[in-house]
């Protein structure tokens, strides 16, 4: 099976007591989280979603992946970008950034509507 690897950009909030975070490659920004690990979950979650209905929606090619229904290829951001991005959607200058890579099998595509 193939393994699907995205970048995750996370930061503490200063406003809330939460992990706040970014993938630029799914276009996520709600996940969040108390810890570090609870924010990754929540990322992959999503990301297993998106994977799932590749080939049902056109989200992940409109994102810029390569998509068939064994495979799906995300598209590749420098470290730099990625915090940038993550700056620019959360409206905020993030001074630690944690940037990690969420690795996920790919599954089973679900059928087209």
């Amino acid at each position: 099976m193939e393994t699907v690897s995205v970048k995750l950009v996370m930061f503490k909030s200063d406003k809330e007591n939460f992990f706040l975070s970014y993938c630029a490659a799914t276009h996520d920004f709600a996940s969040k989280g108390k810890t570090v690990e609870a924010t990754i979950a929540s990322a992959k979650v999503w990301l297993i979603q998106l994977l799932e209905n590749r080939l049902a929606y056109k989200n992940l090619q409109d994102y810029g992946w390569e998509v068939s229904e064994n495979s799906a290829k995300p598209p590749i951001f420098a470290d730099e970008e990625l915090v940038c991005l993550t700056e620019k959607i959360h409206s905020t200058k993030i001074k630690e950034p944690i940037i990690v890579t969420i690795n996920v099998e790919l599954p089973k595509a679900q059928k087209t509507l």
